[in-house]
């Protein structure tokens, strides 16, 4: 049998009504499913536009609009704009223990002002002050020292002098001044110590040379003092302190002429200058040459209060002119109670 060739007739009607219905089922359903996401999307605008209208308020009219001055009254103020009484508080721990210090320091150059001025009860008020806003000023604690050094309260002195030490361990003038401290109590091993100390660390610290040299002529062998008192005077040559110190220094090792040669320098800067006019006395006296001493002596003692003169005419360096005529009519010339006793020789 031969093979029969492929048809040439259409599908079947029943076939093609089943296929189009199927297609108009799937379209029906992208549109319902879009319909659905259009309706969900206004649905989330409208609620969002209901809470909005919550929120914001609408502005009043104007004739219910409060003043400027009722909203500035009405809003509360800002931190930043409220009036600053005070510096806020510092944050940091060093800042808070500082927080004194400036009025410590104000106190601590009244304090200076008032001891220049020799007012020592109102200079100690205000240091005392500053140390009890800063108690580790050291600066306060060496001008207290001081000042108790001036009301003659050596132990507190040398008390608090050592605390300001601690605080500032390597100050020339706090090793300076607790030097000075101790030599005023006598201890002048500690004070030697202590100012050579000074020295070795601040060879450039010149006011403790001076200091060095006074206490170096306090010791028996003044001849020790020489070199050093005349470091002082070539550091200071115009002050008069050092030069009258190397002058006594000088007549004590028998350097008579060379003490002269300085106490006369002396007047010649200040020719009022009392210990320069006693000293030159005291060296004729210690010569047995009273009509030499007097004319000196007399100079000094008309700088002098009368409540002073036995102070001074008492000193054992004008001993040997003591019974001479010329000392006694001198001494009748100054007050009508003189003469008196000279001190007794220890």
């Amino acid at each position: 049998m031969a093979a029969s060739p492929p048809s040439s007739e259409s599908p079947q009607p029943a076939a093609t009504e089943t296929i189009r219905r199927a297609a108009n089922r799937r379209i029906a359903g992208f549109v319902g499913l879009f319909c659905l996401l259009l309706i969900g999307a206004v649905f989330l605008v409208m609620r969002k536009d209901q809470r909005r209208t919550v929120v914001i308020q609408p502005e009043p009219t104007s004739a219910a609009m409060p003043s400027a001055d009722e909203k500035a009254e009405a809003r509360p103020e800002r931190a930043s704009e409220r009036p600053a009484d005070a510096p806020p508080r510092p944050a940091s721990p060093i800042l808070r223990q500082s927080e004194g210090l400036e009025q410590a320091l104000s106190l601590y150059r009244e304090a200076s002002n008032y001891f220049v001025e020799k007012r020592f009860d109102l200079a100690e008020e205000r240091a005392g002050r500053a140390l009890q806003l800063y108690p580790n000023m050291a600066a306060a604690q060496r001008m207290l020292g001081l000042i108790y050094l001036q009301q003659g309260r050596i132990a507190p002195a040398i008390a608090v002098m050592e605390a300001s030490l601690r605080n500032e361990p390597f100050d020339p003038e706090a090793l300076s001044n607790l030097a000075f401290a101790y030599m005023q109590a006598k201890n002048m091993g500690m004070a030697l110590e202590l100012i050579e100390t000074t020295r070795r660390l601040h060879p450039d610290y010149k006011p403790a040379i001076i200091q060095h040299g006074l206490m170096l002529l306090t010791q028996p062998e003044a001849a020790g003092a020489i070199e050093t008192l005349r470091e002082a005077v070539e550091a200071f040559p115009t002050l008069p302190g050092p030069r009258n110190n190397l002058a006594v220094a000088l007549a004590r090792a028998g350097d008579r002429e060379g003490a002269l040669e300085q106490f006369h320098t002396i007047l010649r800067m200040n020719p009022e200058s009392f210990s320069a006019l006693f000293n030159i006395g005291a060296l004729h006296a210690q010569e047995t040459n009273a009509p030499a001493a007097i004319p000196w002596l007399r100079q000094a003692m008309a700088l002098l209060p009368s409540s002073q003169f036995r102070r001074y005419l008492n000193d054992t360096d004008l001993n040997p002119i003591r019974q001479s005529a010329e000392f006694l009519q001198f001494l009748k010339e100054l007050d009508p109670d003189l003469p008196f006793a000279p001190p007794p020789r220890r």
